[in-house]
């Protein structure tokens, strides 16, 4: 007498599991694919394990034939759904690393190997076989279980390789390996309480864990835009690259930090939206990823033709993006790959070189072609973020002193501390290279904070007086001054080094000035702990005069580029713009005084503080102590 109560409710959640499953938009993946075959391969073991039971005990109203494919449908059911769940699992796991799984031929021989001895058995009964009685077990039936056990050995082979990753969350560790045990304890009963046809519930219960775990698409797709994500494009890529060549097309919005200023957060994301649904409707044959900042990437492994789809987005682009309340005029620039990754390049890798191949496609207005080059600049660019990080997290950072010459005093009454990166594997780090890989990567708080922090012992250690120095400028990197708690945390510092915050003029660029309202905050609390001011790099940036005036700034910084072109051509702007700083109040420096004459032309229109290498270069602590004491007023 057999006991159906567990099939019938497995047979249910498997149908519900299923047309969710089938409703739903899948990548091409070996993983999916593997999936949808073990749910086709649990609705044969199960419907026929009900079949081949009710058939076998009521065996004399069927024929042999019926009785043999009934039973022979629920073994190759049973046997195949041992080798689909390690197939997936071994998908799943090279989807995470770059480990080499089981060879091919050693993980498909079993089960090839037991589905010709399960259709032998109706010759060789070496399965099972029926007689005038019914149904028995055959002399080789226990290989059934012996080959479950064995694909068991596989995919725990397979997930303790896969789990020496850092890329699994606790929940899915505790899901591949808790399936594992579930399917290991149903199998236990499945071979000691045969009457009970409970392994069908036992294996609803992985697959539900599977499909929670590492199946949901919801997991694949950006929340945004409904494209597929950073992640799931990587696993994407990576299967494309297991089957040969595949084509990219990447797509970047132009200047998207500053349209999202422009157009404000929610009117950018619903461009973006818009964008996303049109690369669908208008390119159906690919994968449309969003990875972020703007950057687009259309997916196949057919060939594109890259030169028809980039006129078609140059036309669309021409036109504004509309929707309700919608109307956003875009710009975007391109790069393109056909082919397969570089030896030892890792989907994720590829994905950064594509970002610096949209970079470079951005800053020189082209469609950039992806190529060795570019992968060697974009490996240069990852060797240069891990540098930032080990050095932000060693605390190595060092930091220089320039001298700042004030034109009443006639000698140095200041010094600008800047960052130097000394990496024991790259060497010296240009300041512009690093501090831009740290605003991009998200570190550029923690960098700021330590220079800060190398500054105030600086002035702990040295009576600032004494030396003749009024201040220490200090530069804020834009997305610091973002964040609201930054003059708090800056306050602290200061404080655990016995320092007064009237010590620093804060340093910020143009660029800073549209987050109106934090910055406002920020400089607020600094001012009122007696810190002042000073606008930097006057004259590269896209700020007027009117915004400026919103701003208690107490010096001007001329950009030496503008400096440089004043002394080559003697043109008035520079004249006038120094005078009406000075109407206002405000004092002007001059940065990139290389030559003496620079110097007198700077002073005579009334700069008050020169900086530049006709001074001195940005010097080390103890140097810059040295070039202090050599000076004379």
């Amino acid at each position: 007498m057999y006991h159906y109560e567990f099939t019938f409710a497995s047979f249910i959640i498997l149908l519900l599991l299923s047309i969710l499953s089938l409703s739903r938009n899948y990548l091409p993946t070996r993983r999916n694919f593997f999936f949808r075959c073990l749910l086709a391969s649990e609705f044969v073991t199960l419907i026929f394990d009900v079949l081949s039971s009710e058939m076998d005990m009521c065996h004399g109203l069927f024929s042999p034939g019926i009785l043999y494919l009934n039973n022979m449908l629920f073994f190759l059911g049973f046997v195949w759904r041992s080798f689909l769940d390690f197939s997936y699992v071994e998908a799943l796991v090279s989807e995470r690393c770059s480990c080499r799984g089981l060879p091919h031929w050693l993980s498909r021989l079993p089960v090839l190997i037991l589905t010709v001895v399960i259709l032998s058995s109706i010759v060789t009964g070496a399965i099972f076989f029926i007689d005038a009685a019914g149904y028995h077990s055959g002399s080789a039936y226990m290989l059934i279980y012996w080959h479950a056990y064995l694909y068991l050995v596989f995919m725990l082979y397979m997930s303790v390789i896969g789990l020496q990753q850092e890329t699994w969350t606790k929940i899915e560790k505790a899901s591949l390996l808790g399936a594992y045990f579930i399917l290991m304890i149903g199998y236990l009963v499945r071979m000691h309480a045969q009457p009970y046809l409970v392994m069908n519930s036992f294996y609803m219960l992985v697959i539900l864990i599977q499909y929670f775990a590492f199946q949901n698409p919801d997991f694949s797709l950006d929340r945004k835009t409904g494209a597929l994500n950073q992640d799931a494009a990587a696993s994407y890529i990576k299967e494309l690259d297991s089957r040969g060549d595949f084509s990219l097309f990447a797509l970047v919005l132009n200047d998207y930090a500053e349209s999202r200023t422009l157009y404000g957060e929610s009117q950018m994301t619903a461009g973006i939206q818009a964008i996303t649904e049109y690369l669908k409707l208008f390119h159906p044959d690919c994968q449309i990823a969003y990875t972020a900042a703007g950057r687009f990437l259309m997916l196949t492994p057919a060939p594109m033709n890259f030169r028809h789809i980039r006129e078609e987005l140059d036309q669309r682009m021409l036109s504004p993006w509309h929707g309700p309340h919608l109307h956003l005029y875009l710009t975007s620039s391109y790069a393109t790959f056909r082919g397969s990754l570089p030896p030892q390049t890792s989907a994720r890798h590829f994905l950064d070189y594509t970002a610096a191949a949209l970079q470079q496609a951005e800053r020189h207005h082209e469609v950039v072609s992806m190529h060795a080059e570019l992968f060697a600049a974009a490996d240069r660019a990852t060797s240069i973020r891990q540098a930032v990080d080990r050095a932000i997290e060693q605390d190595t950072i060092q930091i220089y002193l320039q001298p700042l010459y004030g034109t009443k005093e006639k000698r140095i009454i200041g010094a600008e501390v800047l960052a130097r990166l000394h990496d024991e594997q790259l060497g010296f780090i240009p300041p512009d290279v690093f501090i831009r890989t740290a605003e991009h990567s998200g570190t550029i708080t923690q960098l700021g904070e330590q220079i800060f922090a190398k500054a105030c012992r600086f002035a702990a250690s040295n009576e600032l007086q004494k030396l003749g120095l009024k201040n220490l400028n200090i530069n804020l990197s834009p997305i610091q001054c973002r964040d609201s708690q930054m003059a708090n945390r800056l306050c602290r510092i200061a404080a655990q080094y016995g320092v007064p915050i009237r010590t620093f003029k804060f340093e910020i660029t143009e660029s800073t000035l549209v987050y109106e309202m934090r910055l406002r905050q920020n400089i607020k609390k600094l001012m009122d702990e007696g810190a002042v001011f000073s606008l930097d790099d006057f004259g590269t940036g896209y700020s007027n005069l009117m915004r400026i005036a919103k701003f208690p700034f107490s010096d001007i910084k001329l950009d030496m580029s503008f400096v440089r072109m004043y002394c080559q051509t003697g043109k008035p702007l520079l004249p006038a713009m120094v005078a009406s700083f000075q109407a206002e109040g405000k004092e002007t420096t001059a940065e990139g005084i290389e030559t003496e004459e620079m110097a007198k032309s700077l002073t005579s229109l009334g700069c008050d503080i020169l900086q530049g290498y006709y001074f001195s270069r940005p010097l080390p602590e103890q140097e810059f102590l040295s070039y202090l004491q050599e000076q004379k007023p």
